[in-house]
């Protein structure tokens, strides 16, 4: 199983007020991941941060294609 690393971009939530002097805050923000490639096709990427020796993954995220920016294979 490959050991990737995942670039995307994700929305953001500020339950504050919204600032103008200061508009970067509430910009999507850059995210990265590192994890088990599980799935990855035209809809989603699926990683898995614990895999175990029966098979079993668990911590799994599932990012949408489309925030994707970037993924990095760092271990086949």
């Amino acid at each position: 199983m490959k050991i990737v690393e995942v670039e995307w971009e994700d929305a953001v939530s500020n339950s504050g007020y919204y600032n103008e002097d200061h508009p970067e805050r509430h910009n999507p923000i850059l995210c990265k991941l590192v994890g088990h490639l599980i799935t990855k096709n035209k809809k989603v990427v699926i990683l898995a941060a614990e895999v175990f020796e029966d098979g079993d993954r668990r911590h799994i995220h599932t990012i949408p294609r489309k925030m994707v920016k970037n993924i990095t294979v760092l271990s086949k």
